[in-house]
């Protein structure tokens, strides 16, 4: 009775450490992802921001001059009219 009670906690520890290990190597992975393109998340957050508070702003489709001709303004990684 003892010797199947042991290899139970024997069998209980291991899967602690395989699960531990794997929420390791997942925290290591989303890490690396968040980091290499972290510059692009910013930006793309940016531009979400923008899009919410002026929803009517036709700025993501204007290269750098707006349509009457003045020049574009720069909102997050985006050139915006006014």
């Amino acid at each position: 009775m003892m010797q199947w009670i042991r290899d139970r906690m024997q069998r209980k520890g291991q899967s602690m450490i395989e699960f531990a290990l794997i929420l390791v190597l997942v925290a290591c992975v989303a890490i690396v992802t968040i980091t290499m393109t972290g510059n692009q998340l910013l930006a793309t957050l940016q531009d979400i921001e923008e899009a919410v508070a002026n929803p009517g702003d036709p700025g993501a489709a204007s290269a750098y001059t707006c349509p009457d001709g003045t020049t574009a303004v720069v909102h997050g990684h985006k050139y915006h009219c006014h």
